[in-house]
């Protein structure tokens, strides 16, 4: 079965961490900073946008977006840093 998207929230102090609420009430705390040198996720800490979801994926008004996939290969790429 496949996750859904409850809802995402943007850190007050930082908009590159994000918390994503995912249908089985799980979180996940992802943080943008590797994303940082792609112009549009650069715009969204520049600016302060904020994210919203459609349950499938996470979006910012400047169509900057990310899939359940995109975030979990994210989240990969971290740990596998910090082994």
């Amino acid at each position: 079965m496949k996750r859904k998207i409850v809802s995402v929230m943007a850190y007050e102090c930082s908009t590159e961490e994000i918390d994503i609420e995912l249908d089985n009430c799980n979180v996940i705390q992802l943080t943008l900073k590797s994303r940082r040198s792609e112009p549009l996720f650069a715009e969204i800490i520049s600016k302060r946008l904020t994210p919203q979801t459609d349950g499938e994926r996470i979006y910012w008004q400047n169509g900057a977006s990310l899939t359940l996939d995109e975030i979990t290969a994210m989240l990969r790429n971290d740990n596998d840093k910090n082994i």
